[in-house]
């Protein structure tokens, strides 16, 4: 879940949907408003701001702090092709062949 929420903020920035500065609810709002444990939504926050994406002022809340758009497009980016690369080995593990799978992409390729 709190994969979803950092997912959610995430794209909520990239398309401008909060700016820079905006407040965010609070730990115990969100989790309030989505019925959830408030340790997930203090993950989802923690993992954002180390990411640099939010900021937390004491006694103030969390805000958003609105990154460069070209180091989101580069971590998004990044994280699909993490998991583009864990489910190539997925399927190499039950039993396609490289070959196969190098056809596979080619084939798509070849139809966008």
């Amino acid at each position: 879940m709190y994969e979803q929420i950092k997912e959610y903020i995430r794209k909520a920035v990239f398309e401008g949907e909060v700016k820079n500065n905006d407040m965010l609810p609070s730990v115990r709002a969100l989790s309030a408003q989505l019925n959830i444990s408030a340790i997930t939504v203090k993950r989802a926050y923690s993992d954002l701001e180390h990411e640099g994406i939010i900021y937390t002022s004491s006694g103030k809340g969390t805000f958003v702090k609105a990154p460069d758009k070209n180091l989101l497009i580069q971590q998004f980016r990044e994280k699909k092709l993490c998991e583009f690369s864990e489910y190539v080995s997925s399927l190499l593990n039950e039993g396609y062949s490289k070959e196969e799978l190098i056809m596979a992409i080619e084939n798509i390729s070849e139809k966008t």
